[in-house]
């Protein structure tokens, strides 16, 4: 059961790994895996808060579709 509106996804090409993503994640669930940040989608709530807070505009917050 998904329990977020919506769901970030991020742009591996817009990225510049900064980090600032991870930083401000408020769960905790990006990570850094070889050279680029993943979201572990199983406990992110979709707050929006990582794509707001980066400055490349390389996370975009999509809608989820129902089950």
């Amino acid at each position: 059961m998904i329990l977020r509106a919506f769901r970030p996804v991020i742009d591996q090409e817009k990225c510049k790994r900064c980090g600032i993503c991870e930083t401000y994640c408020p769960e905790g669930v990006i990570v850094k895996i070889g050279d680029d940040y993943h979201i572990d989608l199983r406990f992110c709530k979709g707050c929006g808060i990582c794509a707001n807070e980066c400055p490349f505009d390389a996370i975009t917050m999509v809608r989820e579709k129902p089950e």
